[in-house]
């Protein structure tokens, strides 16, 4: 009988689709709305959310979110249809919104990623220590190529490159996030979240070009999000082979510089094809709609828009995670979340 609820797709860019059926996600927000939030100084609610969303989910559906993280085939899972806060205030602006202000959306992120068995971070630096970023169109930030920009497009890249990659081992700082989500909010039509397969990409360049990339002769200047720490890194490789041979990759195309002459020919080898757009995989997000990447494995990137600041524009909640927590160093004692960077 649970199966027959089920609705999944897997499309040809490894992006896993799941439709949450209207009674399924009814009675998840039923047993969301008497949760409290609690989860600043609490990692206990973490995995009582997880135990809830596995019974209101059953086994099936439960196993297919999980698949997510084990598949190295898989690279983006999108759940549609969750609960969604009914009262849902204006889009913030300031980018600043307390948690209890859009309790159910919190809730589901933070579900979903103990589901995943995945830990929640926020880096120093970015966000002021807030573990939710608010991803709007910022009214003093309307130019910045940043979650809070929209007028300029947002171009390819991974979030936090100048960190370690999976593979990579990690020193006094913590390593790059691994998976970053969004929760729709409000969405705007004329704006898509664009994914791109590191795996495709790296197959249609020349082998040369890949030889290049993988070599340490890149630099990494921290994206505009980061109000402090803005720092920029030693020589580090574009192209890293992960823990299982995979491709993963920290390109940032507004912030990644060679320093060859070698270097330069293949970052603008690879801008090229990214700016061909062949391997664009624009996904919009509704309100209630869930979205995880990869983010080592994946390219995102936003095209430029003009907002209405009319409180209706466009907003996603981001969340950054990782898979070891050994692999992070906590920037203050009492702070659950908040890691060095």
């Amino acid at each position: 009988m649970e199966s027959a609820y089920l609705k999944t797709a897997v499309d040809a860019a490894t992006a896993l689709e799941i439709r949450l059926p209207w009674v399924i996600a009814s009675a998840w927000q039923a047993v969301l709305n008497q949760t409290p939030l609690e989860f600043e100084h609490n990692r206990d609610i973490y995995f009582q959310l997880k135990e809830q969303a596995q019974d209101v989910l059953g086994t099936t559906l439960t196993e297919q979110i999980r698949s997510f993280v084990d598949n190295p085939q898989l690279t983006a899972l999108i759940i549609r249809n969750c609960p969604r806060d009914r009262d849902t205030p204006p889009t913030p602006y300031s980018g600043v919104l307390s948690p209890r202000s859009t309790p159910i959306a919190c809730l589901v992120s933070l579900s979903i990623h103990s589901l995943l068995g995945i830990n929640p971070v926020v880096y120093e630096g970015e966000n002021d220590g807030r573990l939710f970023r608010h991803v709007i169109p910022s009214r003093n930030a309307s130019s910045q190529k940043s979650s809070h920009g929209s007028r300029l497009r947002f171009s390819y890249h991974v979030d936090n490159p100048d960190l370690p990659l999976s593979s990579e081992n990690v020193g006094t700082l913590s390593c790059c996030p691994e998976y970053l989500s969004f929760f729709g909010m409000r969405c705007d039509p004329r704006i898509n979240t664009t994914l791109v397969n590191v795996d495709e990409l790296v197959a249609a360049l020349p082998a040369t070009t890949i030889s290049e990339l993988t070599a340490p002769q890149f630099v990494i200047h921290r994206p505009d999000s980061f109000t402090s720490n803005r720092r920029k890194t030693a020589e580090l490789p574009v192209l890293v082979r992960g823990l299982s041979g995979e491709w993963l990759c920290r390109m940032d195309c507004e912030n990644t510089h060679a320093i060859s002459l070698k270097g330069e020919c293949a970052l603008n080898t690879l801008k090229a094809l990214l700016d061909s757009r062949q391997f664009d995989e624009p996904h919009l997000l509704l309100p209630g709609d869930f979205m995880i990447f990869k983010n080592q494995r994946v390219l995102h990137a936003r095209d430029g828009f003009e907002p209405q600041n009319d409180g209706a524009d466009r907003w996603l909640i981001r969340l950054f995670a990782v898979n070891d927590l050994t692999r992070v160093r906590h920037s203050r004692a009492d702070h659950l979340y908040e890691v060095l960077s």
